[in-house]
């Protein structure tokens, strides 16, 4: 993308795992540890014009975006949102119980 020269705006949405898998099916493999996505970024841009911002409150993802279609509209911008790991939705939660109730039945006759 750095090299296309593509200004695009990437949100990464960051809840520290994978709580669909928790709903389904909650074993220690679940939690993993957290990347420095930012970081990982920063690391290999390699001096392109590239931009990214952590943020972890509404106020802070409003002021990055502002940033990001304002004075960095020329760069690649690269944004972390940092949520809580049980922000979801009900939804996603029910969709969860379904899965774990179906993977818990015998297996069918072969």
């Amino acid at each position: 993308m750095l090299r296309c020269g593509q200004k695009s705006i990437i949100f990464l949405i960051n809840n520290g795992g994978y709580t669909i898998e928790v709903e389904i099916h909650d074993r220690p493999y679940h939690v993993i540890k957290n990347w420095n996505y930012t970081g990982l970024v920063e690391a290999i841009h390699n001096k392109g014009k590239c931009w990214t911002a952590k943020v972890c409150c509404e106020e802070e993802l409003i002021k990055a975006i502002e940033t990001a279609t304002g004075a960095k509209k020329d760069c690649l911008c690269f944004i972390e949102v940092i949520v809580h790991k049980d922000d979801t939705s009900k939804e996603l939660l029910e969709c969860g119980c379904r899965v774990a109730a179906t993977n818990g039945r015998p297996p069918y006759p072969q």
